[in-house]
């Protein structure tokens, strides 16, 4: 099922059964270059977010080159 809500302030489609998934399907989350918030955040998450929130998407990384989970 499609339902429809407000993600970073837009009304947004999502295929029900993955609504809020993401962080579980996203290497980003494991990694310990992921760094949220931060100066020292992943150049790469970083950008992504910034698309993500420019044009309303969700996008988990499922390959990065960079990864990295040592201190996770």
């Amino acid at each position: 099922m499609i339902e429809k809500y407000i993600h970073h302030e837009a009304l947004v489609c999502v295929d029900s059964r993955l609504k809020g998934k993401h962080r579980d399907n996203c290497l980003c989350f494991k990694c310990r270059y992921f760094k949220p918030n931060t100066e020292s955040n992943c150049c790469i998450a970083q950008r992504l977010f910034s698309i993500c929130k420019e044009y309303h998407l969700v996008t988990p990384v499922y390959e990065c080159p960079y990864f990295d989970i040592t201190d996770k």
